[in-house]
Protein backbone atom coordinates (compact mmCIF):
# COMPACT_ATOMS: atom_id res chain seq x y z
CA UNK A 1 0.00 0.00 0.00
CA UNK A 2 2.87 2.38 0.76
CA UNK A 3 4.34 1.71 -2.68
CA UNK A 4 0.94 2.33 -4.29
CA UNK A 5 0.57 5.58 -2.34
CA UNK A 6 4.01 6.74 -3.50
CA UNK A 7 3.17 5.92 -7.11
CA UNK A 8 -0.12 7.81 -6.87
CA UNK A 9 1.60 10.88 -5.39
CA UNK A 10 4.31 10.73 -8.07
CA UNK A 11 1.63 10.63 -10.78
CA UNK A 12 -0.10 13.61 -9.19
CA UNK A 13 3.20 15.51 -9.03
CA UNK A 14 3.88 14.72 -12.69
CA UNK A 15 0.50 16.22 -13.56
CA UNK A 16 1.35 19.58 -11.96
CA UNK A 17 2.02 22.43 -14.38
CA UNK A 18 5.60 23.42 -15.11
CA UNK A 19 6.69 26.32 -12.89
CA UNK A 20 7.37 29.44 -14.94
CA UNK A 21 9.70 32.03 -13.45
CA UNK A 22 8.71 35.67 -13.63
CA UNK A 23 10.57 38.72 -12.34
CA UNK A 24 12.83 38.67 -9.28
CA UNK A 25 12.63 41.49 -6.74
CA UNK A 26 14.68 42.09 -3.61
CA UNK A 27 14.10 43.70 -0.23
CA UNK A 28 16.63 44.53 2.48
CA UNK A 29 16.40 45.31 6.18
CA UNK A 30 17.24 49.01 5.72
CA UNK A 31 15.40 52.31 6.17
CA UNK A 32 13.75 54.04 3.28
CA UNK A 33 12.74 52.78 -0.12
CA UNK A 34 14.33 51.27 -3.19
CA UNK A 35 13.53 50.10 -6.69
CA UNK A 36 13.44 46.39 -5.83
CA UNK A 37 16.52 45.36 -7.81
CA UNK A 38 19.34 43.30 -6.33
CA UNK A 39 21.60 46.36 -6.14
CA UNK A 40 18.87 48.80 -5.03
CA UNK A 41 16.45 46.62 -3.07
CA UNK A 42 13.20 47.70 -1.54
CA UNK A 43 13.58 48.91 2.04
CA UNK A 44 11.44 48.95 5.16
CA UNK A 45 9.62 51.97 3.77
CA UNK A 46 8.24 49.72 1.05
CA UNK A 47 6.68 47.33 3.56
CA UNK A 48 3.00 47.55 4.51
CA UNK A 49 2.00 50.01 7.19
CA UNK A 50 0.03 48.89 10.27
CA UNK A 51 -3.22 49.98 8.58
CA UNK A 52 -2.68 47.00 6.27
CA UNK A 53 -2.63 48.81 2.90
CA UNK A 54 -0.21 46.99 0.56
CA UNK A 55 2.78 49.00 -0.57
CA UNK A 56 4.91 48.66 -3.69
CA UNK A 57 6.97 45.70 -2.49
CA UNK A 58 3.72 43.69 -2.56
CA UNK A 59 1.65 45.38 -5.29
CA UNK A 60 4.42 44.93 -7.86
CA UNK A 61 4.25 41.13 -7.59
CA UNK A 62 2.53 39.33 -10.45
CA UNK A 63 2.06 35.59 -11.12
CA UNK A 64 5.46 33.91 -11.38
CA UNK A 65 7.33 36.68 -9.53
CA UNK A 66 9.58 36.20 -6.49
CA UNK A 67 10.39 38.64 -3.70
CA UNK A 68 13.76 37.76 -2.15
CA UNK A 69 14.55 38.93 1.39
CA UNK A 70 18.17 39.76 2.10
CA UNK A 71 19.61 38.66 5.44
CA UNK A 72 18.77 40.38 8.71
CA UNK A 73 16.15 40.62 11.43
CA UNK A 74 13.14 42.56 10.23
CA UNK A 75 11.07 44.19 12.98
CA UNK A 76 7.62 44.36 11.41
CA UNK A 77 4.93 46.72 12.66
CA UNK A 78 1.89 44.65 11.81
CA UNK A 79 -1.76 45.55 12.09
CA UNK A 80 -3.95 44.93 15.15
CA UNK A 81 -5.00 41.31 15.46
CA UNK A 82 -8.66 42.30 15.99
CA UNK A 83 -8.71 43.75 12.45
CA UNK A 84 -6.36 41.26 10.76
CA UNK A 85 -6.98 37.96 12.54
CA UNK A 86 -6.89 35.98 9.29
CA UNK A 87 -4.97 38.21 6.88
CA UNK A 88 -1.18 37.97 6.80
CA UNK A 89 0.99 41.08 6.89
CA UNK A 90 3.09 39.87 3.93
CA UNK A 91 0.41 38.96 1.42
CA UNK A 92 0.47 39.74 -2.30
CA UNK A 93 -2.13 42.03 -3.83
CA UNK A 94 -3.15 39.33 -6.32
CA UNK A 95 -3.07 35.54 -6.67
CA UNK A 96 -0.50 33.48 -8.44
CA UNK A 97 -1.53 30.97 -11.07
CA UNK A 98 -0.98 27.24 -11.59
CA UNK A 99 2.67 26.92 -12.56
CA UNK A 100 3.25 30.61 -11.82
CA UNK A 101 3.16 31.03 -8.02
CA UNK A 102 3.99 34.27 -6.27
CA UNK A 103 6.94 33.47 -4.02
CA UNK A 104 8.45 35.02 -0.91
CA UNK A 105 11.91 33.58 -0.32
CA UNK A 106 14.84 34.17 2.00
CA UNK A 107 17.97 34.66 -0.09
CA UNK A 108 19.86 31.35 -0.23
CA UNK A 109 22.56 31.13 2.43
CA UNK A 110 21.25 34.16 4.35
CA UNK A 111 19.41 34.11 7.67
CA UNK A 112 16.19 36.10 7.49
CA UNK A 113 14.27 36.62 10.72
CA UNK A 114 10.81 38.18 10.64
CA UNK A 115 9.52 39.46 13.98
CA UNK A 116 6.14 40.97 14.78
CA UNK A 117 7.46 43.93 16.76
CA UNK A 118 3.94 45.30 17.25
CA UNK A 119 0.35 44.67 16.27
CA UNK A 120 -0.14 40.93 16.59
CA UNK A 121 -1.16 40.32 12.96
CA UNK A 122 0.09 37.02 11.46
CA UNK A 123 3.31 37.65 9.53
CA UNK A 124 2.40 35.45 6.58
CA UNK A 125 -0.97 34.23 5.39
CA UNK A 126 -2.27 34.29 1.85
CA UNK A 127 -5.91 34.16 3.10
CA UNK A 128 -7.92 34.18 -0.17
CA UNK A 129 -4.96 34.41 -2.55
CA UNK A 130 -4.12 31.31 -4.61
CA UNK A 131 -0.69 29.84 -5.44
CA UNK A 132 1.43 31.75 -2.93
CA UNK A 133 4.58 30.22 -1.46
CA UNK A 134 6.89 31.16 1.44
CA UNK A 135 10.31 29.61 1.85
CA UNK A 136 13.31 29.79 4.17
CA UNK A 137 12.30 32.23 6.91
CA UNK A 138 12.64 32.31 10.68
CA UNK A 139 9.30 33.63 11.88
CA UNK A 140 8.92 34.92 15.42
CA UNK A 141 5.16 34.98 15.46
CA UNK A 142 2.60 33.03 13.46
CA UNK A 143 1.66 32.09 9.91
CA UNK A 144 -2.01 32.18 9.06
CA UNK A 145 -4.45 32.05 7.52
CA UNK A 146 -3.09 29.74 4.83
CA UNK A 147 -6.05 29.38 2.48
CA UNK A 148 -6.97 29.35 -1.18
CA UNK A 149 -5.48 26.90 -3.67
CA UNK A 150 -1.92 25.69 -3.98
CA UNK A 151 -0.31 27.44 -1.00
CA UNK A 152 3.17 26.35 0.11
CA UNK A 153 5.07 26.93 3.37
CA UNK A 154 8.54 25.40 3.20
CA UNK A 155 11.82 25.33 5.13
CA UNK A 156 10.66 27.86 7.71
CA UNK A 157 11.22 27.92 11.46
CA UNK A 158 8.23 29.19 13.40
CA UNK A 159 9.15 30.24 16.93
CA UNK A 160 6.07 30.59 19.09
CA UNK A 161 5.55 31.83 22.60
CA UNK A 162 3.29 31.22 25.57
CA UNK A 163 -0.02 33.10 25.36
CA UNK A 164 -2.39 33.08 28.33
CA UNK A 165 -5.41 31.92 26.33
CA UNK A 166 -7.69 28.99 25.69
CA UNK A 167 -8.62 30.37 22.27
CA UNK A 168 -7.01 29.58 18.91
CA UNK A 169 -3.28 30.22 18.96
CA UNK A 170 -1.29 28.56 16.20
CA UNK A 171 2.12 28.37 14.58
CA UNK A 172 0.60 27.72 11.15
CA UNK A 173 -3.16 28.05 10.70
CA UNK A 174 -4.64 26.48 7.57
CA UNK A 175 -8.26 27.25 6.75
CA UNK A 176 -10.40 26.74 3.65
CA UNK A 177 -7.30 25.57 1.79
CA UNK A 178 -7.18 23.16 -1.13
CA UNK A 179 -3.95 21.42 -2.06
CA UNK A 180 -1.62 23.27 0.33
CA UNK A 181 1.88 21.82 0.74
CA UNK A 182 3.45 22.33 4.19
CA UNK A 183 6.92 20.81 4.35
CA UNK A 184 10.36 20.86 5.96
CA UNK A 185 9.39 23.33 8.67
CA UNK A 186 10.37 23.52 12.34
CA UNK A 187 7.55 24.64 14.63
CA UNK A 188 8.08 25.02 18.37
CA UNK A 189 7.12 27.06 21.41
CA UNK A 190 3.43 27.60 20.59
CA UNK A 191 1.99 27.21 24.07
CA UNK A 192 -1.09 28.25 25.98
CA UNK A 193 -3.64 27.14 28.56
CA UNK A 194 -5.43 24.61 26.35
CA UNK A 195 -5.07 22.29 23.40
CA UNK A 196 -6.00 25.18 21.10
CA UNK A 197 -2.34 26.27 21.17
CA UNK A 198 -1.04 24.17 18.28
CA UNK A 199 1.95 23.84 15.97
CA UNK A 200 -0.24 23.33 12.88
CA UNK A 201 -4.03 23.71 13.00
CA UNK A 202 -6.36 22.90 10.12
CA UNK A 203 -9.95 24.01 9.52
CA UNK A 204 -12.17 22.91 6.63
CA UNK A 205 -9.35 22.08 4.25
CA UNK A 206 -8.79 19.32 1.74
CA UNK A 207 -6.06 17.60 -0.26
CA UNK A 208 -3.29 18.94 1.98
CA UNK A 209 0.15 17.38 2.11
CA UNK A 210 1.78 18.04 5.49
CA UNK A 211 5.10 16.25 5.35
CA UNK A 212 8.66 16.37 6.62
CA UNK A 213 8.03 18.76 9.51
CA UNK A 214 9.68 18.78 12.95
CA UNK A 215 7.07 19.84 15.50
CA UNK A 216 7.99 19.97 19.18
CA UNK A 217 7.51 21.80 22.47
CA UNK A 218 4.02 23.08 21.65
CA UNK A 219 0.90 22.48 23.69
CA UNK A 220 -0.40 20.26 20.86
CA UNK A 221 1.45 19.18 17.72
CA UNK A 222 -0.96 18.91 14.77
CA UNK A 223 -4.73 19.45 15.06
CA UNK A 224 -6.89 18.68 12.00
CA UNK A 225 -9.80 20.24 13.82
CA UNK A 226 -12.70 20.69 11.42
CA UNK A 227 -13.86 18.62 8.44
CA UNK A 228 -10.50 17.71 6.91
CA UNK A 229 -10.93 15.68 3.71
CA UNK A 230 -8.18 13.65 2.05
CA UNK A 231 -5.35 15.29 3.98
CA UNK A 232 -1.99 13.48 4.11
CA UNK A 233 0.40 13.59 7.07
CA UNK A 234 3.65 11.79 6.42
CA UNK A 235 7.32 11.74 7.49
CA UNK A 236 6.72 14.22 10.32
CA UNK A 237 8.67 14.06 13.59
CA UNK A 238 6.25 14.89 16.42
CA UNK A 239 7.78 14.95 19.87
CA UNK A 240 7.58 16.63 23.28
CA UNK A 241 4.29 18.41 22.61
CA UNK A 242 2.54 18.63 25.99
CA UNK A 243 -0.80 17.14 24.97
CA UNK A 244 -1.43 15.03 21.87
CA UNK A 245 1.18 14.90 19.16
CA UNK A 246 -1.58 14.49 16.56
CA UNK A 247 -5.24 15.23 17.16
CA UNK A 248 -7.96 14.72 14.59
CA UNK A 249 -11.40 16.13 14.01
CA UNK A 250 -13.81 17.38 16.68
CA UNK A 251 -16.51 19.16 14.66
CA UNK A 252 -18.16 19.54 11.27
CA UNK A 253 -18.00 16.76 8.67
CA UNK A 254 -16.32 13.39 9.04
CA UNK A 255 -12.54 13.59 8.70
CA UNK A 256 -10.71 11.38 6.22
CA UNK A 257 -6.92 11.43 6.61
CA UNK A 258 -3.86 9.41 5.60
CA UNK A 259 -1.29 9.24 8.42
CA UNK A 260 1.87 7.29 7.64
CA UNK A 261 5.67 7.12 7.83
CA UNK A 262 5.76 9.43 10.86
CA UNK A 263 7.77 9.15 14.07
CA UNK A 264 5.44 10.08 16.91
CA UNK A 265 6.47 10.23 20.55
CA UNK A 266 2.95 9.74 21.81
CA UNK A 267 -0.09 8.58 19.89
CA UNK A 268 -2.54 9.43 17.12
CA UNK A 269 -5.71 10.82 18.71
CA UNK A 270 -8.22 10.45 15.89
CA UNK A 271 -10.76 12.73 17.52
CA UNK A 272 -14.51 12.80 16.95
CA UNK A 273 -16.32 12.29 13.62
CA UNK A 274 -13.80 10.23 11.66
CA UNK A 275 -14.67 7.78 8.90
CA UNK A 276 -12.21 5.94 6.65
CA UNK A 277 -8.85 7.18 7.97
CA UNK A 278 -5.61 5.21 7.39
CA UNK A 279 -2.89 4.96 10.05
CA UNK A 280 0.02 2.87 8.81
CA UNK A 281 3.80 2.44 8.74
CA UNK A 282 4.36 4.77 11.71
CA UNK A 283 6.82 4.45 14.58
CA UNK A 284 4.87 5.18 17.75
CA UNK A 285 6.95 5.58 20.90
CA UNK A 286 4.26 5.42 23.56
CA UNK A 287 1.63 3.21 25.16
CA UNK A 288 -1.27 3.99 22.81
CA UNK A 289 -1.44 3.58 19.05
CA UNK A 290 -4.67 5.34 18.14
CA UNK A 291 -8.33 6.02 18.91
CA UNK A 292 -10.21 8.56 21.01
CA UNK A 293 -12.72 8.79 23.82
CA UNK A 294 -15.53 10.76 22.13
CA UNK A 295 -16.85 8.16 19.70
CA UNK A 296 -17.98 8.33 16.06
CA UNK A 297 -14.79 6.61 14.84
CA UNK A 298 -15.64 4.42 11.89
CA UNK A 299 -13.86 2.26 9.31
CA UNK A 300 -10.34 2.98 10.50
CA UNK A 301 -7.56 1.05 8.76
CA UNK A 302 -4.32 0.32 10.62
CA UNK A 303 -1.32 -1.71 9.49
CA UNK A 304 2.47 -1.94 9.59
CA UNK A 305 2.77 0.29 12.68
CA UNK A 306 5.53 -0.27 15.25
CA UNK A 307 4.62 0.62 18.83
CA UNK A 308 7.51 0.87 21.30
CA UNK A 309 5.83 0.72 24.67
CA UNK A 310 7.02 2.91 27.52
CA UNK A 311 5.17 0.78 30.09
CA UNK A 312 4.05 -2.81 30.48
CA UNK A 313 1.06 -2.74 28.10
CA UNK A 314 -0.13 -1.07 24.90
CA UNK A 315 -3.62 0.15 24.12
CA UNK A 316 -3.63 -0.52 20.40
CA UNK A 317 -7.08 0.97 19.86
CA UNK A 318 -9.32 2.96 22.16
CA UNK A 319 -12.92 3.94 21.50
CA UNK A 320 -14.30 4.67 24.93
CA UNK A 321 -17.87 5.60 24.04
CA UNK A 322 -19.36 2.80 21.93
CA UNK A 323 -19.33 -0.97 22.22
CA UNK A 324 -17.58 -2.85 19.42
CA UNK A 325 -19.32 -2.73 16.03
CA UNK A 326 -18.06 -5.07 13.30
CA UNK A 327 -20.92 -5.05 10.77
CA UNK A 328 -22.69 -2.55 8.56
CA UNK A 329 -21.62 0.71 6.95
CA UNK A 330 -20.40 2.10 10.26
CA UNK A 331 -18.06 -0.34 11.92
CA UNK A 332 -15.10 0.54 14.07
CA UNK A 333 -12.37 -1.11 12.04
CA UNK A 334 -12.18 -1.72 8.32
CA UNK A 335 -8.76 -3.35 8.69
CA UNK A 336 -6.16 -3.89 11.41
CA UNK A 337 -3.18 -6.21 10.99
CA UNK A 338 0.61 -6.55 10.61
CA UNK A 339 1.36 -4.26 13.56
CA UNK A 340 4.24 -4.89 15.97
CA UNK A 341 4.11 -4.16 19.70
CA UNK A 342 6.77 -4.41 22.39
CA UNK A 343 4.20 -5.11 25.12
CA UNK A 344 0.89 -7.00 25.26
CA UNK A 345 -1.81 -5.18 23.31
CA UNK A 346 -5.34 -4.45 24.44
CA UNK A 347 -8.28 -2.86 22.66
CA UNK A 348 -11.10 -0.94 24.36
CA UNK A 349 -14.60 -0.39 23.01
CA UNK A 350 -17.21 1.28 25.19
CA UNK A 351 -15.33 0.29 28.33
CA UNK A 352 -15.00 -3.37 27.30
CA UNK A 353 -11.43 -4.60 26.96
CA UNK A 354 -10.42 -7.07 24.23
CA UNK A 355 -7.12 -8.92 24.02
CA UNK A 356 -5.33 -9.81 20.78
CA UNK A 357 -6.83 -13.29 20.64
CA UNK A 358 -10.33 -11.86 20.69
CA UNK A 359 -9.40 -9.41 17.96
CA UNK A 360 -8.04 -12.27 15.87
CA UNK A 361 -11.28 -14.13 16.30
CA UNK A 362 -13.01 -11.10 14.80
CA UNK A 363 -10.71 -11.08 11.77
CA UNK A 364 -8.14 -8.52 12.92
CA UNK A 365 -4.47 -8.59 14.00
CA UNK A 366 -3.95 -12.10 12.63
CA UNK A 367 -0.37 -11.37 11.59
CA UNK A 368 0.43 -8.78 14.25
CA UNK A 369 3.16 -9.65 16.73
CA UNK A 370 4.27 -8.87 20.26
CA UNK A 371 8.03 -8.91 20.88
CA UNK A 372 10.10 -8.40 24.01
CA UNK A 373 11.55 -4.99 23.15
CA UNK A 374 12.89 -2.59 20.54
CA UNK A 375 16.12 -4.57 20.35
CA UNK A 376 14.19 -7.33 18.58
CA UNK A 377 13.05 -4.90 15.87
CA UNK A 378 15.90 -2.44 15.25
CA UNK A 379 19.65 -2.66 14.82
CA UNK A 380 19.76 0.23 17.27
CA UNK A 381 17.25 2.77 18.56
CA UNK A 382 19.20 5.74 17.18
CA UNK A 383 18.84 4.85 13.51
CA UNK A 384 15.70 2.71 13.98
CA UNK A 385 16.85 0.62 11.04
CA UNK A 386 14.83 -2.61 11.08
CA UNK A 387 16.50 -5.97 11.38
CA UNK A 388 16.24 -8.18 8.27
CA UNK A 389 13.24 -10.10 9.68
CA UNK A 390 11.09 -6.97 9.63
CA UNK A 391 12.02 -5.70 6.18
CA UNK A 392 9.54 -8.06 4.56
CA UNK A 393 7.11 -8.56 7.46
CA UNK A 394 4.60 -5.94 6.35
CA UNK A 395 1.21 -6.37 4.74
CA UNK A 396 2.52 -6.24 1.18
CA UNK A 397 5.83 -7.98 1.83
CA UNK A 398 7.32 -4.59 2.68
CA UNK A 399 8.91 -3.38 5.91
CA UNK A 400 6.95 -2.49 9.01
CA UNK A 401 7.33 1.00 10.42
CA UNK A 402 8.46 4.11 8.52
CA UNK A 403 10.27 3.62 5.25
CA UNK A 404 13.20 5.65 6.60
CA UNK A 405 12.89 6.50 10.29
CA UNK A 406 16.50 7.74 10.44
CA UNK A 407 15.65 10.38 7.84
CA UNK A 408 12.62 11.54 9.82
CA UNK A 409 14.73 11.76 13.00
CA UNK A 410 17.51 13.76 11.33
CA UNK A 411 16.59 17.28 12.48
CA UNK A 412 19.26 18.89 10.28
CA UNK A 413 16.95 18.59 7.28
CA UNK A 414 14.24 20.87 8.69
CA UNK A 415 13.92 24.64 8.73
CA UNK A 416 15.93 27.23 6.77
CA UNK A 417 19.19 25.29 7.10
CA UNK A 418 17.51 22.28 5.54
CA UNK A 419 17.51 23.95 2.12
CA UNK A 420 21.16 22.93 1.79
CA UNK A 421 20.74 19.53 3.42
CA UNK A 422 22.44 16.60 1.70
CA UNK A 423 20.62 13.45 2.70
CA UNK A 424 22.74 10.38 3.45
CA UNK A 425 19.73 8.42 2.20
CA UNK A 426 17.26 9.38 -0.45
CA UNK A 427 13.88 10.84 0.49
CA UNK A 428 11.09 8.94 -1.20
Amino acid sequence: MRTLTAVMMAMAAAALPHVTRGADYYIANKPGSGSGTKDAPFGLGDMPQPAGKPTRALTVLQPGDTLYFKGGEYALHTGPVKDFYYVGYLRPACSGEPGKPISFRACPGERVVLTAASGGQPIFGNFDRDYVRHEGFVVKGSIGQVGGKGAEIAYCEIIGQYVDTTDNHDGIRIEHADGAWIHHNIIHGVQGRSGNSVGIKIYKSQNLVVEDNYIYDNTRGIFDKDSGINNTYRRNFLTKNRLEQFHGNNQGKYMVAHIYDNVIDGHVALGYLVDGTDVHDNLIRGDLLTGHWAGELWNTRLWNNIVIAQGKAVTAYNESKNRFVNTGAKKHLAYMDFNVYTAPAKYTFGGEIFDMERMRAGGFERHSQVVAGAGEIFKDEQSCEPLPTWRTAGRDGDAVGPENAALVLDVKRYGPAGRGYKSPSKEK
